[in-house]
């Protein structure tokens, strides 16, 4: 196992499951917001 695939592997999944999170935190905040 090489650290530097395992940590592009473990970035590119962060940033494919907070995509989604961000836009509901945004969405729920301007929903509360109104």
């Amino acid at each position: 196992m090489n650290f530097e695939v395992l940590f592009q592997l473990t970035a590119l999944l962060f940033i494919v499951a907070a995509g989604p999170l961000v836009i509901v935190l945004l969405a729920s905040r301007s929903n509360s917001g109104l």
